[in-house]
């Protein structure tokens, strides 16, 4: 039976699901998500005509799982390796999940506003075959990129409370680390594939493959010299374990 993960290569929750299937060596093709264009195929696809649709959705024949935690949770059904849920620390780690949901949902609100503000990451969130296009085609990347903001994204909060937000959480990690490796329990769980990812909307990781325009818009300066421990700690999870 074949996998398709639907994701955007930038995302940071594309990037959650990506790494629990892989660390379970569950295969799956990828597919490219184009915001705004392809929406009406994933409605079809998923039989839903009323729920926000956002990406990673893993389809496998008719069944479709429509968030990464979902995602990651099918992964530990039907792979192998270590666990990612231990029974002993479920709670901690859907509790960590959470905290990496707020991080990013803060973060994904300063990156569009920066997108937005940058032709070259606008370009760069084109599918390849258009990039050749360039400021051609920035408008209607603009348009995908207020689509995304018009579904995602509240209006009237202010930088600061987005800021605050993402400090909260990485402060939360960050106490409760405390010179550990891992945050749930003495092994690698999905709790650190969680922060880690939420990581990437503060300072991306250099292996991630994206554009310099792209890796700008999801880099928050002032917090990220903020929490060089917490970014060390993301890298070396990332050398060990992906």
């Amino acid at each position: 039976m074949q996998r398709v993960l639907v994701h955007l290569p930038q995302s940071p929750w594309s990037e959650k699901a990506r790494w629990a299937l892989d660390h379970h060596g569950v295969p799956y093709k990828l597919m490219l998500h184009v915001p705004m264009i392809y929406e009406p195929v994933l409605r079809v696809w998923t039989r839903d005509l009323r729920q926000k649709i956002s990406v990673p959705i893993l389809f496998e024949g008719s069944r479709a799982w429509r968030d990464s935690l979902t995602i990651a949770e099918h992964a530990e059904e039907v792979g192998r390796g270590a666990p990612l849920f231990p029974r002993s620390h479920v709670a901690d780690v859907i509790g960590w999940n959470e905290v990496s949901e707020r991080i990013l949902r803060a973060g994904r609100a300063r990156a569009m506003e920066r997108m937005l503000q940058n032709t070259g990451a606008l370009i760069e969130a084109l599918p390849p075959p258009l990039r050749k296009g360039g400021n051609v085609l920035a408008p209607m990347a603009r348009m995908g990129a207020k689509f995304v903001m018009g579904k995602h994204v509240q209006k009237g909060i202010a930088a600061a409370e987005y800021e605050a937000a993402m400090t909260s959480g990485l402060e939360q990690a960050e106490r409760a680390l405390n010179g550990s490796d891992y945050l749930a329990g003495n092994t690698f769980t999905f709790a650190d594939v969680a922060i880690c990812c939420a990581l990437g909307a503060i300072q991306p990781h250099a292996r991630l493959a994206i554009g310099p325009a792209t890796r700008l818009a999801f880099t928050e300066e002032k917090i990220a010299a903020a929490f060089p421990n917490l970014l060390a700690w993301r890298d070396g999870i990332i050398e060990r374990h992906r």
